[in-house]
């Protein structure tokens, strides 16, 4: 996935480009200002790993988010970072395609073989250093828990076999930049499948006391440490992580943008 390519733009291309340019309507044109004008504006970033974007990756990505802020004032969504993530590789000429949601409950997006589940976070009272799955998975399971030793059970058979869906797991996270003014950061980083499997060894006297929805939860450490809170939220039938540390998620990439003009 991390192929590096000549990025120059060829004497072709750039007259094809101009000749159509010349050729647009005043509407048009207008619309082209929009995404140069963002273009203009600072942006900054790293690339801090090479194991999923090449640095090429990286910078197309940019380019797309400039160009989205150019005709949104609110940040990436979920269905935006598909769609662009799906376009950095297939512009690689690497086989790419949409999951089928259907088959593969979880996972988003295939890659040259591997099989990504794609996350967002963008909440306002999003804390930094702690990353929230608001939704894991769908749990109408819940309601048939009597107590809390049922509950490794259902984790045994609903689910660990949903993590089958999906090789690895990337969220984009946004918010507000605190070393920039007025910018706006989107972090990319994976959170490790092994640490998530982690939940299938908890144990029922792990757990808190359900409540009336039978909404509970349990901490997952790794050496004594808690890397997340598991959550069953009875009140919505789903899965959730809470707190889930980024120190064990590491940070792939990461871009900061000017948020003029942007909501959340």
């Amino acid at each position: 996935m991390t192929d590096n390519e000549d990025s120059r733009i060829s004497s072709s291309e750039f007259r094809s480009v101009r000749d159509t340019l010349e050729a647009l309507s005043s509407s048009q044109f207008d619309v082209i200002k929009l995404i140069l004008n963002r273009f203009e504006d600072e942006a900054v970033g790293e690339l801090c790993r090479d194991d999923f974007f090449a640095q090429d990756d990286w910078e197309y990505f940019a380019v797309r988010l400039a160009a989205h802020h150019a005709f949104s004032t609110t940040v990436m969504k979920k269905e935006n970072f598909e769609h662009i993530l799906e376009e950095v590789f297939t512009r690689k000429k690497i086989v790419t395609k949409r999951a089928d949601s259907m088959t593969h409950r979880g996972a988003d997006l295939t890659v040259g073989g591997i099989t990504l589940s794609l996350k967002t976070e963008a909440a306002k009272g999003l804390k930094h250093g702690y990353i929230t799955i608001s939704k894991l998975m769908e749990a109408a399971w819940i309601k048939q828990m009597e107590n809390v030793s049922d509950i490794p059970g259902f984790i045994a058979s609903k689910v660990m076999p949903h993590f089958d869906n999906y090789d690895r797991i990337y969220i984009m996270r946004s918010y507000v930049d605190g070393e920039r003014s007025a910018h706006v950061r989107y972090d990319l980083r994976e959170i490790p499948k092994d640490l998530l499997l982690r939940i299938g060894d908890l144990q029922g006297s792990d757990f808190k006391k359900p409540t009336k929805t039978k909404t509970t939860s349990a901490n997952v450490s790794v050496n004594g440490r808690r890397a997340f809170t598991f959550s069953l939220d009875g009140s919505d039938d789903k899965l959730t992580i809470r707190n889930l540390d980024i120190d064990f998620c590491p940070l792939h990439a990461w871009w900061s943008l000017s948020s003029e003009g942007l909501t959340r």
